[in-house]
């Protein structure tokens, strides 16, 4: 009985029960060193993706049109790519910091010399107009006479000047072409390159690796592409469109730093019914108080044809009706990306909510197939 009972003691687990756990704590374990190999091309890779789905039917069309030459039409649509958002976009950000600096010096110098005031005592009946309204229950030219005294002393020219200065210095570094974003644009076109050549091998192996049924991995797959492209081509893209078109508009009326505005209506123009309008209006009703009432009309008329153009002829076209996002969920998407993520939350935060979307419409589908399965 005692040897019995010490049998009992000293069994250990079976090699068909520990073997699956220690196989997962190795695959965990080797997916965590694959990660901390490869963490450092994570966001070259991501934007390449992004781009792949963004240009591949560009691409599939090389490949017919070049007789399935693949490595050519790669090669042509790299090409496209840094022709059409490369150049572009280094060209935008060196205006940009500099429109910013020479933005900060023009307010400095309109409070400083009391250019606000004048202007809108041109304008009475604005000032009549928005005093008369109940939030606006005290008198705004008296509210900006007491704010330029107050701080007028901390506006002379050695501070003001450094002020400036620390500023422009230190948006232009951070915004600077460094070695590291030229070797991470590198490596994005070389893997773009790859994906774009050999697309259908990487699908293949996607299929694969994923614990999934292939239909639902083809479902899955095919859904992404289509809300990744519906969000690159029929949101980001048609808002830079519309940032792009206002900043034209007002260079056209001789309105400087143009395409700081235009990145900011931009943005908006992702905003359904207020997009671009934050700019055009006021830039309209300035343009009235300076006396220039035929551009004042241009701008107002150029603002809300351009809009209405890209938002309900452009964009329809370009976007994909699948992609059942609300514009102003859209909207929150970036902003929250930007705060989370910085700059690449521009794409990363609809991506994650795009993803999100994904799952659950696949989980729909797996319950629908797995319950007709039972039935069955």
């Amino acid at each position: 009985m005692d040897k019995q009972k010490s049998r009992q003691a000293i069994t250990t687990i079976s090699r068909e029960h520990i073997v699956p756990w220690i196989a997962g704590l190795l695959l965990i374990g080797a997916g965590w060193l694959v990660f901390v190999v490869y963490q450092s091309y994570a966001w070259p890779t991501f934007l390449a993706l992004l781009i792949y789905v963004g240009f591949d039917d560009i691409n599939q069309f090389l490949i017919r049109r070049l007789g399935k030459n693949r490595s050519l039409a790669a090669l042509i649509t790299v090409f496209l790519v840094i022709l059409l958002i490369l150049i572009p976009s280094i060209y935008l950000l060196s205006h940009l910091v500099q429109q910013l600096s020479d933005l900060v010096d023009v307010i400095s110098t309109a409070l400083k010399n009391r250019q606000i005031l004048y202007t809108l005592e041109r304008v009475p009946w604005l000032v009549d107009f928005l005093t008369s309204e109940p939030f606006f229950w005290v008198d705004l030219l008296q509210i900006l006479q007491n704010t330029n005294g107050e701080y007028l002393s901390m506006l002379d020219t050695n501070s003001l000047g450094n002020w400036l200065s620390n500023i422009y210095f230190l948006v232009k570094g951070s915004l600077s072409v460094t070695l590291g974003l030229i070797t991470n644009l590198l490596m994005a076109l070389i893997i773009l390159f790859f994906l774009f050549r050999d697309g259908p091998l990487f699908y293949q192996f996607i299929r694969r690796v994923f614990p999934f049924p292939e239909v639902i991995t083809d479902r899955f797959t095919n859904r992404m592409r289509s809300l990744i492209r519906a969000v690159f081509w029929g949101n980001i893209f048609v808002s830079f469109l519309q940032g792009a078109a206002i900043s034209i508009g007002l260079s056209i009326c001789g309105i400087h730093n143009s395409i700081v505005y235009g990145v900011i209506a931009a943005v908006f123009a992702l905003i359904p019914i207020i997009g671009t309008g934050v700019v055009w209006a006021p830039t309209a009703l300035y343009l009235l108080a300076r006396g220039d009432y035929g551009l004042a009309i241009f701008i107002a008329v150029y603002g809300v044809s351009m809009y209405l153009v890209l938002e309900n002829i452009v964009k329809p076209k370009l976007l994909d009706r699948r992609l059942g996002l609300h514009p102003l969920l859209l909207f929150f998407a970036i902003l929250g990306g930007l705060a989370e993520f910085g700059v690449s939350g521009v794409f990363l935060g609809p991506l994650f909510v795009t993803l999100f979307v994904t799952m659950w419409s696949i989980y729909h589908v797996w319950g629908g197939e797995m319950e007709t399965r039972h039935d069955s």
